[in-house]
């Protein structure tokens, strides 16, 4: 690992752990309150939408790591974290279909 990171790289991928995190959880947070308001449909996308949204963050931590590792020329870890990327993008693909 390059011992000289940039110094905003942790506090970037902090972001988007705290984006997604508080995103999602008013999302979920606003289904809970359609639900009790007006139920059905509306309700049950927002909560679903809201699980979503925290399934897909770490997935956009390691994208944003990917990039950053690669605009740092620190290609080692880049391509692990592409390689994590890859695997995590083939389970969504593949472990959407099963039951």
């Amino acid at each position: 690992m390059n011992e000289r990171r940039e110094p905003g790289f942790d506090r970037a991928l902090a972001y988007v752990l705290s984006i997604g995190a508080y995103a999602g959880f008013f999302v979920m947070a606003a289904g809970a309150v359609a639900y009790i308001l007006v139920g059905g449909v509306v309700a049950a996308r927002l909560e679903l939408t809201g699980v979503l949204i925290l399934l897909a963050t770490p997935v956009v931590r390691v994208f944003v790591a990917m990039v950053l590792f690669f605009r740092e020329r620190d290609s080692r870890y880049g391509w692990i974290s592409a390689g994590v990327l890859l695997i995590l993008l083939l389970g969504s693909v593949f472990g959407i279909g099963e039951r």
